[in-house]
């Protein structure tokens, strides 16, 4: 998953460190273009994987 995810075209690395705050973009990655800006809120790691709760505009 890591590989398919570019930042301004360079490949996101592994286990970067993710900013609270706004100016995030939620980009869709199949299906319909779809980009959300959105507030990063908190993240949570459990094991291994982290789990990133954000906050999107009605």
């Amino acid at each position: 998953m890591a590989n398919d995810i570019t930042i301004k075209g360079v490949q996101a690395p592994k286990g970067a460190k993710m900013t609270k705050g706004n100016s995030w973009r939620l980009v869709a990655t199949k299906g319909k273009k779809r980009v959300f800006a959105g507030t990063l809120l908190q993240t949570i790691n459990i094991g291994g994987k982290r789990l990133a709760i954000f906050s999107v505009p009605k």
